[in-house]
């Protein structure tokens, strides 16, 4: 028999158990609308039905509609890439690293298709939270590359000393070819890997800008 004084515990071990799957389901249900409805066009409101809980249950884990998407970077690991190619050991050379580098940001972005999809498409839209956090998102990305860069142009192994430029147009590379592929009407893979086409333009691209930024030994 529970007693009086056992009873609290049980009922907080429960909300602990149910408050994750809570937020999961949340934040499942914010993707699939923010990508049928866009962010502006998807209320809270409209967010407790699809997932089934109240107004209440959604700000009790989020604090507003913006703290939710910020939420959604964080859970499918925007911010722990970023942040991953911020401290990254630099230990190959341009001609290997920035391809590879590329490629590697490809395939991660191409797995988060849904949420990028919905922060370009809404970005383009002018919706504010949604170009801010894009903004946000795209300018560390530069600054990560920039530092690489910055190590090689330091060792003479590049030929270009505007490190910030390269890096955007590293970037804009790859955003351009993912937004050319999200455009055309080509079948994706059914097992979900990044179309072949797509992953041998932003490699060839990748080549070609190492071809003409790297010195010669």
């Amino acid at each position: 028999m529970t007693t009086a004084r056992e009873a609290p515990v049980a009922h907080r071990e429960k909300k602990l158990r149910q408050g994750p799957v809570t937020r999961e389901q949340i934040l499942d249900a914010s993707l699939r609308l923010f990508s049928e409805k866009g962010f502006a066009r998807t209320s809270v409101r409209d967010i407790a039905q699809a997932a089934g809980i109240t107004d209440a249950a959604i700000y009790y884990h989020f604090a507003s509609k913006r703290d939710l998407f910020e939420a959604l970077l964080d859970e499918r690991g925007f911010t722990a890439a970023l942040e991953s190619l911020e401290r990254a050991e630099i230990t190959a050379g341009p001609t290997e690293a920035i391809p590879a580098m590329a490629l590697r940001a490809l395939n991660f972005i191409y797995q988060n298709l849904d949420l990028m999809k919905v922060l370009m498409v809404e970005a383009m839209a002018d919706d504010p939270v949604a170009t801010e956090e894009y903004q946000i998102l795209v300018e560390r990305w530069k600054k990560a590359e920039a530092r690489i860069l910055r190590f090689y142009v330091d060792q003479g192994l590049l030929r270009t000393e505007d490190v910030d430029e390269l890096a955007t147009q590293l970037v804009i590379t790859i955003l351009g070819a993912l937004a050319d592929f999200m455009m055309s009407s080509a079948a994706a893979p059914a097992d979900g890997a990044v179309p072949p086409a797509l992953n041998r333009h932003v490699e060839t691209a990748m080549q070609h800008i190492v071809q003409g930024i790297t010195a010669p030994g």
